[in-house]
């Protein structure tokens, strides 16, 4: 009886460890992935369901509303080197119809790119073709009249007053601080909540933006790597992955994203 007493002492004393070593190992190993809420485009070279290293005429979206793009012009290289990610020079993505989902208030866009370039588009929405004039658009790029930080760019006709939503007009706020294009890989993103912009590099606020008005955003001819409808401003450098949210994302959830896909970009 009484080592039935012991023996049952101490099957209960190891289910108590356990149970309370289990929550503490699931909170150091367990890491969580990237934000999947409202992501109505994600991107990702490493990926092969994404993107296939020996046909790259299609860029495939990894979120459920299929948002693929297909290579436009130029001839892209895919590197194997950290991971995954295509090489750009002169290179342009681009999807002609519609973005499935998209939302024209909120919205989050992020991008894994390493780059030495002074003068670039790296995505940009709405920039359509035609005689019936340009109307809702947005640009993310590192601008020529800055030093190396990227700036988020919007427009709404050019009836409009104000014409621009997030624009310079002599102000520096709308740019991020932080210089992105020092050959090393970075996670930058730009987030808007109607008229408030932020700025964003790896996991840190980079910087605040203050719109002058807000632009509801078309949702044709999605693009990265190039100025489509301009022509020039192409991107030179290396793009790993590609996000865009219907959503502001927190700092949070930026710095979750963030820790979720770092590894393979650390040199």
């Amino acid at each position: 009886m009484k080592y039935n007493l012991l023996f049952f002492l101490l099957i209960l004393l190891s289910k108590y460890s356990f149970s309370q070593i289990l929550p503490s190992y699931h909170a150091v190993h367990h890491k969580p992935g990237i934000i999947n809420d409202n992501l109505i485009l994600h991107l990702d070279a490493s990926d092969p369901n994404s993107l296939d290293p020996n046909d790259l005429s299609v860029w495939n979206d990894l979120s459920s509303s299929n948002n693929d793009l297909s290579q436009f012009s130029g001839s892209v290289v895919y590197s194997d080197n950290w991971g995954g990610s295509l090489v750009f020079d002169n290179d342009l993505y681009k999807r002609d119809s519609d973005l499935n989902n998209m939302s024209s208030t909120n919205i989050t866009i992020s991008m894994w790119i390493k780059t030495t370039d002074q003068n670039c588009l790296l995505a940009a929405l709405s920039r359509s073709k035609g005689s019936t004039g340009y109307y809702y658009e947005f640009i993310l790029h590192i601008p020529s009249d800055e030093n190396g930080e990227f700036r988020f760019w919007d427009f709404k006709t050019k009836n409009s007053n104000p014409k621009y939503g997030f624009h310079t007009n002599g102000s520096k706020n709308n740019l991020s601080k932080t210089i992105v294009n020092d050959d090393t890989w970075k996670f930058i993103t730009f987030t808007k909540n109607n008229l408030t912009g932020k700025y964003y590099v790896n996991s840190s606020l980079d910087e605040t933006a203050t719109a002058h008005t807000n632009v509801n955003y078309g949702h044709d001819n999605f693009l990265i790597g190039k100025d489509w409808r301009d022509g020039g401003s192409a991107f030179n450098g290396s793009i790993g992955a590609v996000y865009l949210y219907t959503k502001t994302l927190s700092l949070e959830e930026i710095t979750q994203n963030y820790n979720a896909t770092k590894s393979r970009y650390e040199n």
